[in-house]
């Protein structure tokens, strides 16, 4: 049995560490791999195929920044960078990747 190296562990879960390996990691079959990603959420009402389509187009100092956003069932608002994090804004959601990744926001307050 394999002891768990807990300074492994930690230093993976660095803010930086896991924001490197979810933007490394493999993308959904069909997602988009640059520009702004569509989230799709779907649902059947009174016999009714409903489709929701929300893109959001994130732009900081007038750069355009690969923010990936994307709404639950629930209208809640995700990021893969931020994984144990929900907003009720999108504006609240860049807020939180700006203060967790400051190094890749040029500038700034």
């Amino acid at each position: 049995m394999t002891a768990i190296d807990l300074e492994a562990v930690a230093a993976a879960a660095a803010p930086d560490a896991l924001g490197s390996y979810l933007a490394e990691s493999a993308r959904p079959a069909g997602e988009q791999t640059s520009g702004p990603a569509p989230s799709v959420r779907t649902t059947e009402h009174g016999g009714h195929q409903i489709t929701v389509t929300t893109t959001y187009d994130v732009v900081v100092d007038g750069t355009p920044v690969t923010a990936r956003l994307y709404v639950a069932d629930s209208g809640m608002l995700y990021s893969p960078a931020l994984p144990y994090h929900q907003f009720t804004s999108a504006l609240d959601a860049v807020r939180a990747l700006m203060s967790t990744y400051p190094d890749h926001f040029g500038g700034g307050v």
